[in-house]
């Protein structure tokens, strides 16, 4: 059971750069049940079916933003019911690193280049079968890179919140357990994301120089690029070609 089933929320609402303290008060005082959970970036509210986010200034999203939040978990969890049943099928794939640098590449010949794969982790996440179509067109736009790359880190995991009970904190926390397959999404898509690194370095063979994360570095020749357009082109990617008084775009 989600936490929004758990405790029957059926109002969900944002407020910006608004204080959670005074409300709190009110509800200590009146002596109600309430949660409280509270992130360098934002406060959590839930009492009486009502769960409301306070955002703080200097949050790295935009509250207009948190619908992200909202529809990848919920996609997550349809696919997720979806495994459970075997209708649709979910295989890890092989772990790899998050970097790899080929240690026996010559760098004595030619110069290096790099090709950057945009919006890798939601890409593959679409492919996945983890978020629908048209989460992943809503959301496709480089503005909302930061919000949707959280809102995949985040599925699935444990959260924790402060428990009121008549207006008094209890010892321990509430803890809202995340679901397992759920949890290994976001694990999946790092993974595989890895996988296509790992397999374009096989194919450059001797000219691949390293890989970070969803960029791949090699020796700069007009048939390694086309080698690297042609297989991000069949799987589904979209690229640039990287230059080096640029710093990379992550993910």
């Amino acid at each position: 059971m989600s936490k929004r089933d758990d405790l029957k929320v059926v109002d969900r609402q944002a407020k910006i750069r608004h204080s959670h303290v005074a409300l709190v008060n009110k509800l200590m005082m009146n002596k109600r049940n309430f949660l409280v959970r509270e992130t360098p970036f934002m406060t959590t509210l839930i009492y009486d079916g009502r769960e409301i986010l306070y955002t703080k200034k200097e949050m790295i999203f935009p509250a207009s933003q948190l619908w992200i939040f909202r529809n990848v978990n919920s996609d997550a969890k349809k696919f997720a019911e979806k495994v459970e049943r075997g209708e649709a099928e979910f295989v890890m794939p092989e772990k790899h690193p998050t970097n790899y640098t080929n240690l026996e590449y010559d760098d004595s010949n030619g110069i290096i280049t790099g090709t950057d794969v945009n919006s890798a982790y939601w890409t593959i996440a679409y492919q996945l079968g983890i978020i629908s179509e048209s989460t992943y067109n809503k959301a496709s736009d480089a503005f909302y890179k930061v919000t949707r790359l959280a809102a995949l880190a985040i599925l699935g995991r444990t959260t924790a919140y402060k428990e009121y009970k008549d207006g008094k904190m209890m010892k321990e926390p509430k803890l809202f357990v995340g679901n397992k397959i759920i949890k290994d999404f976001y694990r999946a898509i790092r993974y595989k994301c890895y996988q296509h690194m790992q397999d374009m370095g096989a194919m450059l063979g001797d000219d691949f120089e390293a890989y970070r994360t969803d960029c791949i570095y090699y020796r700069d020749t007009e048939e390694n690029r086309q080698k690297c357009y042609d297989y991000l082109d069949k799987h589904g990617f979209a690229y640039k070609q990287l230059v080096f008084d640029e710093p990379p775009e992550i993910l």
